[in-house]
C-alpha cells in the first residue's frame, strides 16, 4: 500500500511567499498605471486651462487677474472662464482647485500653473518637471507656464551635509472680515482655505461682507 504524502510545512511556506511576492508585484503594477491615468488627466486638465487663459489673452491683452480675483479659476461650479472654457477642471485626486501663479498686476503679463505628479517617471521625461520641487514652498514637481513667464523657484538635490528648507508660501484670506495670513495645507498641497490672495492687505477684498476662507475640503 502506498503512502500517501502531503505538502511539508517549509513548502507551504515556500508556495506562500511565491504567492505573495507576485501578488504585490502585480498591486504595483497596477498602482503605477492608476498614477499614470490620473497624471495624464492631470495634464490634460493644465492644457486646457493654459488654452483658456491664452485665448483670453488674445481679447483683453491681458491674463486673468487670479490674484485679485480667484472666483475666475476656482473649480466649482467652475464657470468663471466662460467662454474660453466651459467648465474649469479640479485637481482629481483632492477635487481642488488647481495652483496658479501670475504676476502681480492688474494687467497680468503671464501666468504659472503648477501640479504634483504622482508617478515619478512622468516628471523625470518632462521638460516642464522640477524633480526637486518648484513654485510656492516646493510643493510641486511640473508646472506648465505663459512662453513668457520667468522660472518658478526651483528645490535643489539635497545635500549630505546642508538642509534647505524650502521658503514659505504666503497666501492671505478674509477671517471673520480680516484679513490674516492662512496656513499651507501640505495635503493638498496649496493654501489651507478658497478664496485666498498673495497679498498681506488681500487687496482689500475683506470686510463685513467678504467672501470668507472657507477649507477647500468643505
Amino acid at each position: 500500500m502506498t503512502e500517501k504524502k502531503g505538502f511539508t510545512l517549509i513548502e507551504l511556506v515556500i508556495v506562500v511567499t511565491i504567492i505573495a511576492f507576485l501578488f504585490s508585484m502585480v498591486v504595483y503594477f497596477l498602482r503605477g498605471q492608476l498614477f499614470k491615468g490620473t497624471d495624464a488627466r492631470r495634464k490634460s486638465d493644465m492644457h486646457k486651462i493654459f488654452i483658456a487663459f491664452e485665448e483670453y489673452e488674445k481679447d483683453h491683452d491681458c491674463y486673468p487677474d487670479v490674484e485679485r480675483n480667484p472666483e475666475i479659476v476656482t473649480c466649482d461650479p467652475g464657470f468663471g472662464l466662460r467662454p474660453y472654457l466651459n467648465k474649469i477642471p479640479c485637481e482629481p485626486s483632492t477635487n481642488s482647485n488647481y495652483i496658479i501663479e501670475v504676476d502681480d498686476s492688474v494687467c497680468p503679463s503671464w501666468f504659472r500653473i503648477y501640479v504634483k505628479l504622482e508617478s515619478d517617471s512622468d516628471v523625470d521625461i518632462d521638460e516642464s518637471g522640477c524633480t526637486w520641487g518648484c513654485g510656492p514652498a516646493y510643493a510641486f514637481n511640473f508646472y506648465i507656464s505663459s512662453y513668457n513667464a520667468p522660472l518658478p523657484l526651483m528645490g535643489s538635490a539635497p545635500e549630505t551635509s546642508i538642509s534647505e528648507e524650502p521658503p514659505a508660501a504666503n497666501y492671505y484670506g478674509c477671517i471673520n472680515g480680516v484679513c490674516e495670513r492662512i496656513a499651507w495645507d501640505p495635503e493638498r498641497p496649496g493654501p489651507l482655505c478658497l478664496p485666498n490672495y498673495q497679498s498681506p492687505d488681500c487687496y482689500d477684498k475683506c470686510g463685513p461682507e467678504s467672501a470668507e476662507c472657507k477649507s477647500w475640503k468643505l
